[in-house]
């Protein structure tokens, strides 16, 4: 099967902060599942293991004290390392404020901070039209192109 007929699975990680899941997960799924976007419930353990070849996306709500301060613990072990490599983009979604290093990211587009109470239905098209922007950018090399010396067999 060469690359042109393989499918393309659009998927974003739903980092979770406790046991079980919020409502917003669901509401999230509902609107992102109808443009061919599939959210992954994923925790803490799991994302520290997850393929660091190529660029995840990452949804994150903390709107209690217990998941403020389950992530910046996540923080403090491993996400700042990962958005800094450019190896996680993260969607934050928060009553609290945005993290210290967010204008760094922002300029990065590896960090996009929406403050609650906001719709989730319109925060999660906001995602999806960065997810699939940042997917669709080619990557281009910023020094231009390379000089080319004058052949030296003409010259005789």
């Amino acid at each position: 099967m060469n690359e042109e007929n393989t499918p393309v699975i659009n998927y974003i990680f739903y980092l979770q902060m406790k046991n079980e899941l919020d409502n917003s997960y669901y509401l999230l799924t509902d609107v992102l599942s109808k443009i061919n976007i599939t959210l992954l419930p994923i925790s803490a353990d799991d994302l520290k293991v997850i393929d660091r070849n190529k660029k995840h996306y990452l949804i994150s709500i903390r709107n209690d004290f217990s998941s403020a301060f389950n992530f910046n613990h996540m923080r403090k072990s491993f996400l700042d390392v990962a958005m800094a490599s450019g190896k996680i983009a993260l969607f934050d979604i928060s009553s609290f404020s945005e993290i210290e290093t967010a204008a760094k990211y922002q300029n990065k587009n590896l960090y996009r901070y929406f403050q609650l109470p906001q719709n989730l239905k319109q925060v999660a098209m906001t995602i999806a039209v960065d997810y699939f922007r940042d997917r669709n950018t080619q990557a281009e090399w910023p020094g231009g192109r390379r000089a080319k010396l004058p052949s030296m067999i003409n010259q005789a």
